[in-house]
């Protein structure tokens, strides 16, 4: 296993995307101070796992990101890739090339991937696990890290020991297992606790589901009781409502042929109130006639007066008036017999008119106690 390439772009000084290709043998950078030969191994060290700010020489994890300068923009993202060959399958992944991902936004949103397959940290820090590339392996020596290793205490020392020689993976997994059996201990203990109360409650809840199977009993033979009990009042509310349906029935029955008696009194009221009508036009008519007959009468009375100053002063046609007398005469009887003639006819018309009235007046008195007998509005009168 040995490392291939490296990936940057927005990392502190990389603006630009970039790829280191590392060939076998030695690869030295070198430059200038200040030129960021110390942020390639910051770039390695955080996308194997590191975690503080402050070992990658910032004070925050956003001061890795990019932040512009006189001619360039700051950048929002953060991407290194780490490329491992792993033909020899040194790393626990059936892949011949590993290549490990980690972003880093503003927001402080953080993003891992193994061959560009989303992850969790815990899975990086694994896979690198006693394989002499974790973060914290004597690997990656930063400025000052040698004196620091050597004037560092014995236990800190130790950690880089076991990562070189790879027993850390198993210390760690002790350390879980410890932790686990530990963990289940205290569960033990918890059952047992919980055991020895629930034997304490073991008479008290016989009693208890006595009582409580006594209770579902009763209440099953309730519940009998009320099913039986409401089968009646269906049963009973299934026979009123069928009385009460029958009787509906036979009211809607009876309100039809009720409308239909109703409909005929109308008609035959409407058919009295057309004769009644028809009767006013004749008085009308022989009323007109009776005053034509009355004007004609008038005329023929100054017709006669005429006819006596004529007589006064005809005294020597008296035979020709006299003549003239009889034949007036006997238009006139000619005419008070037509009067007298319309007189009758009047008196008839009129004798039927009051006993039309009568029998209309009896008809809407029927038809108002047919209404308020059986409710409704009869030709627009409230009833």
């Amino acid at each position: 296993m040995f490392l291939k390439r490296l990936e940057l772009v927005g990392f502190k000084s990389f603006a630009d995307r970039l790829a280191i290709d590392f060939v076998k043998g030695v690869t030295a950078v070198v430059g200038p101070n200040g030129s960021g030969k110390s942020n390639i191994s910051d770039a390695i060290r955080w996308v194997l796992g590191e975690q503080s700010a402050r070992n990658l020489r910032g004070a925050k994890m956003e001061d890795i990101i990019f932040s512009g300068s006189d001619g360039r923009k700051p950048l929002n993202m953060a991407e290194i890739t780490l490329v491992l060959d792993n033909e020899d399958q040194h790393l626990s992944i059936d892949y011949n090339e590993v290549a490990v991902t980690r972003r880093v936004y503003r927001s402080g949103d953080s993003e891992y991937l193994i061959n560009k397959q989303p992850c969790r940290l815990k899975d990086i820090v694994d896979l690198f696990m006693d394989s002499g590339l974790g973060k914290e392996a004597f690997s990656i020596i930063g400025q000052g890290r040698v004196e620091e290793i050597l004037s560092s205490k014995s236990e800190e020392r130790r950690t880089i020991f076991e990562e070189a020689a790879g027993v850390l993976k198993y210390k760690h997994r002790k350390l879980k297992s410890e932790k686990k059996l530990n963990d289940t201990q205290d569960n033990l203990n918890r059952v047992k606790d919980i055991i020895y109360e629930l034997e304490m409650q073991v008479e008290p809840l016989k009693e208890q589901a006595s009582v409580a199977k006594d209770y579902i009993q009763k209440k099953a033979e309730l519940k009998d009781f009320e099913v039986g009990v409401l089968v009646k009042e269906i049963e009973q509310i299934h026979e009123k409502w069928t009385e009460e349906k029958q009787k509906l029935e036979e009211l809607q029955d009876r309100e039809g042929s009720m409308q239909a008696t109703v409909k005929q009194y109308e008609a035959k009221l409407e058919r009295y109130r057309a004769d009644m009508q028809a009767m006013d036009e004749s008085i009308n008519d022989l009323q007109q006639i009776l005053l034509t007959t009355s004007e004609e009468l008038e005329k023929q009375e100054g017709q006669k007066e005429v006819w006596k100053e004529r007589k006064k002063n005809f005294a020597q046609h008296r035979q020709q008036f006299i003549d003239e007398m009889s034949q007036l005469k006997g238009e006139k009887e000619r005419l008070l017999e037509e009067i007298n003639e319309h007189e009758e006819q009047l008196s008839e018309f009129k004798r039927k008119a009051r006993d039309s009235k009568t029998e209309l007046t009896e008809q809407e008195k029927k038809t108002d106690r047919f209404g308020r007998k059986y409710g409704g509005t009869i030709r627009g009168h409230e009833v």
